[in-house]
């Protein structure tokens, strides 16, 4: 497993290394749901191909979305990505471990990168993320052996 902080400190050489950072909100057609936008930032030397990504977590929200045709990110390079997010917290809440799953194709395999963010929600409930860590895995790896059980 590659596991990194926000800051990109304690890289480990395998599997595709990316940032990621919410640089937009809006609010979205009902007071539950915010259109929300994150600049995934390629740091491989290789190219990555985004092909899906999830918020699982229920208190920040969206389902998987199949992106049609995949998000091409060239080394060094940033893509958009904006999803469409269900939140009903408080002003002044904060969620924890809240998690971006991005499913890539990277260097010729499958790999799932997992985003871990805090969500403040401020004043007026809108909600803002904090990039904590960034873990990246091979689909399959706990087939392969790699997993825990």
């Amino acid at each position: 497993m590659h596991l990194f902080g926000a800051s990109l400190q304690n890289q480990i050489d395998s599997g595709p290394k990316v940032s990621v950072e919410q640089v937009s909100r809006q609010a979205g057609a009902a007071s539950h749901l915010w259109v929300i936008c994150w600049q995934v930032q390629n740091l491989s030397e290789r190219r990555i191909e985004l092909l899906a990504a999830l918020l699982p977590h229920s208190q920040f929200r969206c389902g998987e979305i199949e992106l049609a045709p995949p998000s091409e990110i060239l080394a060094g390079e940033s893509a958009s990505l904006e999803l469409l997010v269900e939140c009903r917290e408080s002003p002044g809440s904060v969620v924890e471990n809240a998690f971006l799953i991005l499913r890539v194709f990277w260097s010729g395999e499958s790999w799932r990168i997992l985003a871990r963010l805090r969500v403040l929600f401020d004043e007026q409930g809108a909600p803002r993320t904090i990039t904590e860590v960034v873990t990246t895995q091979p689909v399959g790896f706990s087939i392969r052996g790699g997993g825990t059980t």
